[in-house]
């Protein structure tokens, strides 16, 4: 934690998300799931504004942390019992004392919980901190039907998504007397209309000092890099890309290359399509890549390519605006709004391969174009630094 804090008072965080324990010179430290981290370093910086963090987390024993994503030295930890993942429902029946019991005994080590959800320890956290008189602010970060819809991978978890639209139905009444920040104003849209105030929030790690002052100067007479950065698994849409890597080899052959920054459990699947798809060679999975180096890759690439499935506001999207890159994305979740509506990159729909082709080709071919989109972007992300959405929040969370 820095130093300045606005607020005497103790934050406790639930995010549930895979944690483990590591040692190093600073002594024990959490580490987040990499996929959780850089989330929970907004986390972190929010955190800032309040005299300390205490994080509620689930510990697991298989070891899931890039050592330069740990929580800081002085981030505490409430040690909760792991179940696996909401498909073993037995193993979550069976991690509800442990838990119950865990949570009630952290509660005493905070003045404030913000707890994200919608999940059921999450559910029981709110109700135990109500029982206990502490300060309760929900947060979502996706719309949680569309997200357990788009990972659904056989039958067999539709019992899944069923818990998960009750979780949702019952979170979104919570939300009408309990404060909320939603990340991304189509989502907040419907948890607004109750007694309680819901915060539209824009989580990011862009500091002040990461924007760019001006655009970056490419040549784009040759090979043209498109970047990609985020975890490669089925929600972002992986084989699309790949898929759409080929089309423009065919149309314009040798003018397009794709980095992607990037780990996940589709990474070697996704290496073998582009090699029975011909363009292994124009390729390169770059794996996981760190701060500030991860600013570099975007600042050297001409366009960068998004294309989820599901989204709530996504940090990439702010990153490469900092940067002056121009964008191309899917119009889901709250994509269109991190774009300005299109004002700061260009549109396509989910799943569209010859809408996305078109797109990276328009912006490969008008100059002006890129150039507009990449200078209203950067207008957005220096409206969008961590600090000033930091404040915003951690005041949100604070206010009575």
């Amino acid at each position: 934690m820095a130093k300045g804090r606005t607020f005497r008072s103790r934050l406790g965080v639930y995010q549930d998300g895979p944690f483990t324990i590591v040692d190093s010179d600073l002594g024990a430290r959490l580490a987040p799931h990499p996929v959780d981290a850089p989330f929970l370093r907004f986390v972190s910086g929010v955190a800032e504004h309040f005299e300390a963090l205490v994080v509620f987390a689930r510990i697991v024993d298989e070891h899931v942390a890039v050592h330069d994503l740990l929580l800081d030295a002085d981030v505490e930890a409430v040690r909760l019992p792991d179940y696996g993942s909401l498909s073993r429902l037995g193993a979550v029946a069976r991690a509800a004392l442990g838990t119950g019991r865990a949570l009630w005994r952290g509660l005493a080590r905070v003045d404030v919980v913000w707890a994200f959800g919608p999940q059921p320890f999450e559910l029981l956290l709110v109700l135990l901190a109500t029982l206990r008189g502490k300060r309760v602010v929900l947060g979502v970060r996706q719309d949680t039907r569309a997200y357990f819809a788009a990972r659904q991978p056989d039958p067999s978890w539709k019992p899944v998504v069923a818990l998960a639209l009750v979780l949702d139905t019952l979170h979104r009444v919570i939300a009408r007397r309990v404060r909320s920040t939603v990340v991304g104003s189509l989502n907040a849209r419907r948890y607004a209309g109750g007694r309680a105030p819901v915060l539209t929030m824009s989580p990011t790690l862009v500091t002040a000092a990461d924007i760019v002052e001006e655009l970056p100067a490419h040549d784009w007479s040759g090979v043209v890099e498109l970047l990609t950065v985020g975890r490669i698994d089925r929600e972002k849409n992986p084989f699309l890309l790949i898929e759409a890597l080929r089309e423009l080899e065919r149309l314009r052959p040798g003018r397009f290359r794709l980095r992607w920054a990037g780990t996940g459990p589709l990474a070697e699947q996704v290496r073998r399509r582009a090699d029975d798809l011909g363009v292994g060679e124009r390729l390169e999975l770059l794996g996981h890549v760190r701060i500030p180096a991860l600013f570099e890759v975007y600042r050297s690439a001409h366009l960068f390519v998004h294309v989820s499935l599901t989204e709530g506001v996504p940090q990439v999207i702010v990153e490469a605006h900092a940067s002056g890159t121009p964008v191309v994305a899917t119009e889901v979740g709250g994509v269109a709004e991190a774009v300005a509506g299109g004002a700061a990159g260009l549109l396509v729909p989910a799943s569209d391969l010859h809408a996305l082709t078109r797109a990276v080709l328009r912006l490969t071919d008008d100059g002006a174009l890129r150039r507009r989109l990449a200078a209203r972007g950067l207008e957005l992300a220096r409206d969008r630094t961590l600090e000033a959405e930091a404040a915003r929040v951690a005041h949100f969370i604070r206010a009575p």
